[in-house]
């Protein structure tokens, strides 16, 4: 399970990293188009969240990594990461409920990454509060 979760922390951090150097080439992005599509939009969405996704699998490592030091028996670093999982299950189930109403629309797709990054900028916000409060 530990090495699964690994892998799949480093294929987003990859990911991320290539859609990001991917921008920069082309020198554009779907958040700065003027032009106002819905496709571009939905594209916007997207790119956010997977911002949000990398930004907090980042916090993520890092509480991991300062759990570390709280006893030897890893029960603190099992607890966040069953508690992560449950919480990436959740907001997957809650993002599909909010943009199941716009079914068929063109407008679903923004309206599921919007859902994703505002849930996903919290937790991150939640997890660096957490990180805060070890650190002192």
């Amino acid at each position: 399970m530990k090495t699964i979760l690994v892998i799949l922390t480093l294929l987003t951090h990859s990911l991320h990293i290539a859609a990001i150097s991917l921008e920069k080439q082309a020198g554009n992005s779907p958040c700065e188009s003027r032009t106002g599509t819905q496709t571009e939009a939905n594209a916007c969405a997207r790119l956010k969240y997977r911002r949000a996704d990398a930004g907090m699998n980042q916090v993520y490592e890092q509480l991991m990594t300062e759990l570390a030091g709280f006893g030897s028996d890893g029960k603190t670093q099992h607890k966040l990461r069953q508690a992560q999982s449950i919480w990436l299950q959740y907001r997957s189930a809650n993002c599909e409920s909010e943009a199941s109403i716009y079914e068929g629309g063109s407008i679903r797709p923004a309206v599921y990454y919007s859902c994703l990054a505002s849930m996903t900028e919290e937790r991150t916000r939640r997890m660096r509060e957490l990180l805060a409060v070890i650190g002192q």
